[in-house]
């Protein structure tokens, strides 16, 4: 093939298909390493994920099937963009103010909520400080007293 060597030709194919397997190993990594609690975790998978697709992509051509390469090379970034806004538009409407508008207006009645509850137990842990120190004065006059 064009006047190269079959071996030269192996081993181009060789470094081509562990440069892959490499950046499948680095993605699964990527994924398995991702906080869970993370805002849009989906996005960022599949983010990671293209990667992948470019491992593929670089196997294809190492094995010596340029059309399977150039097929993937176009439909794997409309199959991650399909995925995606299918989050968007599904699933994702319960945490999404863009989808649901009523979001915004519970967010705020539950921040008034949590500064209620926060100024209540600010006020009950000054009550039980004052009671725990009028308390040790009362041990310790006993104590002086006998």
């Amino acid at each position: 093939m064009f006047g190269i060597d079959a071996g030269i030709i192996n081993l181009i194919q060789s470094i081509l298909l562990i440069i892959s397997a490499l950046l499948i190993i680095i993605a699964t990594v990527g994924v398995l390493r991702i906080d869970r609690n993370l805002d849009n975790v989906v996005y960022a998978r599949i983010h990671i994920l293209g990667i992948v697709d470019i491992a593929g992509i670089i196997a294809f051509i190492a094995i010596g099937q340029p059309l399977f390469a150039l097929i993937y090379l176009f439909l794997a970034p409309l199959l991650a963009h399909a995925l995606a806004n299918a989050y968007f538009h599904g699933e994702d409407i319960l945490n999404n103010p863009v989808l649901n508008p009523s979001l915004e207006e519970t967010s705020e009645d539950e921040e008034e909520e949590t500064e209620l509850i926060n100024e209540v137990l600010l006020e009950d842990n000054l009550d039980m400080s004052d009671d725990s120190s009028e308390e040790l004065d009362e041990e310790s006059e006993d104590d002086g007293n006998d």
